[in-house]
């Protein structure tokens, strides 16, 4: 709806037609676009249809990249943006794009909710050996925590623990719902709590499996 306002000023010109107006509807745009594409990865797991493009993956690597993208942006928040991880890791079998959208939904969520001066720290542990081996990675903020009334409700979809947050500021609202899909379509889990520290903790859990076990695709 104001997007097609904006529009229509534009049209009606009561907006002129500048840079600085088209960018406004730009950005509504990319919201809206990501808000589809949000509900389009909801739907197919729903309906069991999303498919994993699983390979052998050093997850370590693949946490240090995300990490590493979001190191600009810490920045610019005057937040310190720490990574510690195992290098013995073994190779696990997943969907490299998929996680990493995990990841920087766990990352940007954790920046958003840190004050400038804090920290957000970002953890791998592994556990090797079969069965039930798997690798566990962390991201805690010192930021505010999570309200204890809003946990059980986090990863619903479009729940926001700050309802004062708009979808412009704040994602769609999706995030989170997502990234646990994703989870348990790799036959992991996603979990969220109080850190003891103070901030919030979640932690993403994903089994290690070998290749033979997992179909391709699947």
């Amino acid at each position: 709806a104001v997007q097609r306002a904006n529009l229509e000023a534009l049209q009606d010109g009561i907006y002129p037609l500048t840079p600085e107006n088209l960018e406004s509807i730009l950005e509504q745009n990319q919201l809206l676009t990501r808000l589809v594409d949000d509900l389009r990865i909801l739907a197919l797991a729903d309906a069991g249809e999303l498919r994993l493009e699983r390979t052998s993956t050093d997850f370590p690597s693949l946490v240090r990249r995300s990490v590493d993208r979001f190191a600009s942006q810490a920045t610019a928040h005057q937040v310190s943006l720490r990574c510690e991880v195992s290098d013995a890791c073994p190779p696990v079998m997943l969907d490299p794009l998929r996680i990493e959208q995990v990841l920087g939904n766990l990352i940007s969520n954790a920046l958003r909710h840190t004050p400038p001066g804090g920290t957000v720290d970002v953890q791998v542990r592994c556990r090797a050996g079969a069965p039930g081996g798997q690798v566990q990675l962390e991201v805690h903020d010192s930021g505010e925590g999570i309200p204890p009334e809003a946990l059980e409700h986090l990863f619903e979809r479009f729940f926001r623990a700050d309802s004062s947050r708009s979808r412009m500021v704040g994602g769609t609202g999706l995030g989170l719902a997502i990234a646990r899909q994703l989870a348990e379509a790799h036959g992991g889990r996603l979990e969220a709590a109080n850190h003891p520290r103070g901030g919030a903790g979640f932690t993403l859990s994903l089994p290690v499996l070998p290749a033979k076990a997992l179909s391709k695709g699947g």
